[in-house]
């Protein structure tokens, strides 16, 4: 699989269909508000914080998708133990 556009991912993220044909309907993908705040707090702190209370998957799964898209390492931070 080649690498993503930022573009794709962002549209991914809000469930309108990519150019690139990138996701998949087994994966969540859309993010809701809150996931959203979260989302793009990561692309500017450069690191995924994940709180303490469980989120869905999605927020993680879009964040890979940036990262690969950005050719940048994916670092993921925190979380339930």
């Amino acid at each position: 699989m080649s690498r993503p556009d930022k573009d794709d991912v962002e549209r991914l993220s809000r469930g309108m269909p990519t150019r690139a044909k990138i996701g998949s309907r087994n994966i969540g993908h859309r993010l809701t508000q809150k996931e959203r705040i979260l989302f793009e707090a990561a692309q500017k702190q450069g690191f995924l914080k994940l709180p303490v209370t469980r989120i869905r998957p999605n927020v993680l799964n879009v964040y890979r998708l940036w990262c690969k898209a950005q050719g940048c390492e994916c670092i993921v931070k925190g979380g339930p133990e």
